[in-house]
């Protein structure tokens, strides 16, 4: 079988390149180059293959590219018909059977609409025009609905299989774990059973709009679907005749429909709004499912039901489906005092109370995990992390914590000889991280990997996330090489290292995200391993030889005592950042003086909600209170559209005296221009402690607006307070709470002093370092040169 060919995809899914790699063919004219612009050329090829093929006894089965046809984007236009039906004949198969395998129009419509690389050029109406397109084509061959399959497995193949004229291999199920001759997700589908997954959520704009897309409707009734339950009208629902127990059988909309009755009859019954539930969460409409647990009951202490255990589960995971994942902490505190044993729960109540800003609540969920599975590698680096946050650990016992932890992945490393290398031979270099997309590393690393001296340096980067952007699309064209190892296991992204002879490893994660590559790390990849930018802490384990960092991060002789690695201080900034033109275009707009001088007095918080500790909280609000008249803003993202998220942060304030009224939340992300002027709207802005700021203070400075900080003793703690020391700003970096408090109202209180500060601080901020990625990469190579031997080899 050839996967996703097609002779406008040529340049991506090359059949003579699969029967090659996968078949063992050798064609008479594998060289030439194929004319896209001729389908003959392509079945003159599959003419070859075919009649190759036919000599042994076997068929040539081609899956098609077909939304190439009728969605055609991003590639083409789209056709009015398929690209095949103007060639009937091919190969020694005089006659070649064809079939179609379709699936719910609403879920091929909600699955391409992720796909990145359609989202510049989507178009729902051209989406939906070419779908009904293929349905209307299929009707003239044989085609078969995923959703029977997945009910009947082995009868679905069986037809597939006679419409083909193939024979039905009844140990496809063993041999399908290991198949990778196709294009697509290999990795992915060795890890899952064949299931059947629930449709994403769809939201209310969408289940409005299908109602009058006259070409969906047709297409259900082309492939056999009925109109989805949420589309229904609902005396269709209150008058259904059928009220018995729904099954897997059972067409999910209707299934739905039984469950509502269910749930009229007996409202009283946990297990029947759990059944609907289930129900509505198939069809695309969690909200609605976590909304009717919730109505039923589910949060009453005092219910006893036996199944709300089951209901709590399931409204929790229903809420995180339906992007309300905030609103479960309630319901998983319920399941932790029930089942405190509950690994993956209590690695959620963990994540989620960080993502409020509950940091120390954070911390003891993470630690009462680890005493319930000590090898929960991914709740002790989510620890460490969180450490970082707080305002009650000391930093020496923080980096305690790191050394104890850190010990758990040390393993007996490989010893790895430093590369010989010839004359004029480049340094290899490698750059390991999660976070090559629109995130602070991706930010600063994306400047330096294009400056890196290529003749000199070969730039290799595994990215080793999930998330892809147009950043991560300039990371790769700065690459050398580019390998995205997502997913893989550390054994093979070891071999995959050590096989590229990478001379220098970058490891730009350290223990963010709760996955990492430590463990892979401590065996030792590369001769030479170093951490910098990704995170704020020790890696602590033996084989990181370096950190990178600078003399006002990480002072000389106060901090090395904190790392296991060699501290090693870049001559100026340890980053820097080029910032978008929109923000050099934002500081020649009007003069503002004069409006500012007549409104209130605006101080700005821009920082992770995680950063916020109740230190800082009680200082700002002291800020306010002395500052009556002053406004503050609150912004990270969407994250205060979260009601939980927002009347936390109001409650805290309230209970420091600050009326609710004063504080201005962002509730939506926005786009950067308008990010950056959020940013240029305040007098001043507030640097968290003790966990500083870094990407949101390069932003404010790119915009001129003053930033004040309250100077910690290690990197995590001082990294916005050496930005302004590095540029000679000490006026506003503070060495205690107090001191914090006191610079703040004095400027608040002195609004012309501050109006010329910002022009001050804009204008050292164009003459630092801080906006020389260039320059910094220069400084980053001499250091790369140092860690290897000039060239041995003649």
């Amino acid at each position: 079988m050839l996967s996703e060919i097609h002779p406008d995809g040529i340049k991506r899914f090359d059949p003579r390149r699969q029967a090659v790699d996968w078949f063992g063919w050798t064609p008479n004219r594998a060289q030439t180059p194929l004319d896209l612009s001729q389908i003959n050329n392509l079945t003159k090829q599959l003419d070859e293959l075919d009649c190759w093929l036919a000599s042994r006894g076997r068929s040539l089965v081609v899956r098609d590219w077909s939304h190439l046809d009728w969605i055609g984007f991003p590639f083409q236009s789209p056709r009015e018909t398929s690209v095949w039906d103007c060639n009937e004949t091919m190969g020694c198969n005089q006659n070649p059977l064809r079939c179609a395998t379709v699936c719910h129009p609403l879920d091929q419509y909600l699955h391409s609409k992720r796909l990145g690389a359609l989202a510049d050029t989507w178009n729902d109406n051209l989406f939906w025009k070419g779908t009904r397109a293929f349905a209307e084509s299929v009707q003239q061959m044989p085609w078969f609905r995923a959703e029977d399959f997945f009910a009947s497995p082995e009868t679905a193949l069986h037809e597939i299989c006679d419409a083909l004229n193939v024979s039905y291999d009844p140990m496809w199920k063993l041999n399908f774990a290991d198949h990778d001759q196709v294009t697509g997700e290999t990795e992915s589908i060795r890890r899952r059973d064949l299931q059947r997954k629930p449709r994403p959520p769809v939201s209310s704009v969408v289940w409005s709009s299908l109602g009058e897309n006259e070409d969906f409707l047709a297409t259900l009734s082309l492939l056999g679907y009925p109109l989805p339950e949420p589309m229904r009208p609902v005396s269709v629902a209150l008058q259904n005749p059928y009220a018995t127990t729904p099954t897997e059988e059972q067409d999910d909309d209707e299934r739905v429909m039984r469950c509502r009755i269910a749930c009229q009859q007996t409202p009283d019954d946990l297990a029947a709004w759990i059944s609907l539930a289930n129900a509505l969460d198939w069809i695309g409409c969690p909200g609605e499912a976590a909304d009717g647990l919730l109505a039923a009951g589910l949060s009453d202490m005092t219910n006893t039901h036996p199944e709300r255990n089951t209901a709590l589960h399931l409204a929790c995971l229903l809420l995180d489906r339906a992007g309300r994942k905030y609103e479960s902490i309630p319901l998983r505190r319920m399941i932790a005092a029930r089942e405190p044993q509950h690994t993956e729960n209590l690695f959620q109540l963990a994540l989620l109370s960080a993502g409020t800003g509950a940091v120390e609540e954070a911390i003891s969920f993470a630690q009462q995990l680890i005493d319930v599975n000590v090898n929960q590698t991914g709740a002790a680096a989510n620890l460490l992390l969180y450490l970082n946050y707080s305002d009650r650990w000391t930093p020496a016992e923080i980096s305690n914590e790191h050394f104890r932890i850190g010990m758990r992945l040390t393993e007996r490393p490989q010893t790895i000889h430093v590369r010989p290398r010839k004359a004029g031979e480049p340094i290899s270099i490698g750059y390991l991280g999660a976070d090559f997309y629109t995130h602070p590393v991706g930010k600063l690393i994306k400047p330096i990997l294009w400056s890196h001296d290529r003749p000199a340096f070969r730039v290799h980067v595994y990215h080793d996330g999930s998330k892809h952007d147009a950043i991560t699309k300039d990371v790769m064209e700065a690459s050398d090489k580019f390998l995205h190892s997502h997913g893989w296991s550390d054994g093979r992204l070891l071999s995959q290292i050590r096989e590229d002879q990478i001379d220098v490893l970058i490891d730009l994660g350290g223990y963010t995200g709760g996955g990492n590559r430590l463990r892979m790390l401590g065996r030792r990849a590369a001769p030479v391993q170093a951490s910098y930018l990704g995170y704020p802490n020790t890696s602590a384990i033996q084989t990181m030889d370096y950190r990178l960092t600078d003399r006002l991060a990480d002072p000389p002789g106060r901090t090395d005592r904190l790392y296991v690695e060699r501290l090693v201080h870049l001559p100026n900034s340890h980053l820097a950042w080029t910032p978008p033109e929109i923000a050099e275009e934002l500081m020649t707009e009007s003069p503002d003086r004069a409006s500012r001088s007549e409104q209130p007095p605006r101080l700005g918080i821009f920082n992770n909600v995680a950063k916020l500790s109740p230190s800082m909280i009680e200082t700002v609000a002291e800020i306010l209170r002395r500052v009556p008249d002053a406004i503050l803003l609150m912004k990270y993202g969407d994250r205060y559209g979260v009601p939980f998220v927002a009347d936390r942060f109001r409650r805290l304030f309230a209970e420091q005296g600050v009326l609710p009224h004063r504080i201005e939340y962002r509730t939506r992300a926005e786009s950067m221009v308008d990010h950056l002027r959020s940013m240029r709207s305040v007098d001043l802005a507030l640097d968290s402690f003790p966990y500083q700021g870094t990407m949101t203070s390069l932003e404010c400075l790119s915009v001129g607006t003053p930033i004040l900080s309250k100077c910690g003793e290690y990197y995590a703690h001082r990294a916005t307070s050496a930005m302004m020391m590095r540029m000679g700003l000490y006026e506003l970096v503070a060495e205690s709470s107090n001191e914090y408090a006191e610079i703040a109202v004095e400027l608040m209180h002195n609004r012309q002093a501050l109006s010329d500060l910002r022009q001050t601080v804009y204008e050292c901020y164009l003459a630092s370092p801080l906006r020389d990625p260039t320059a910094l990469t220069r400084e980053l190579e001499t250091i790369y040169r140092s860690w290897c031997p000039g060239e041995s080899v003649p």
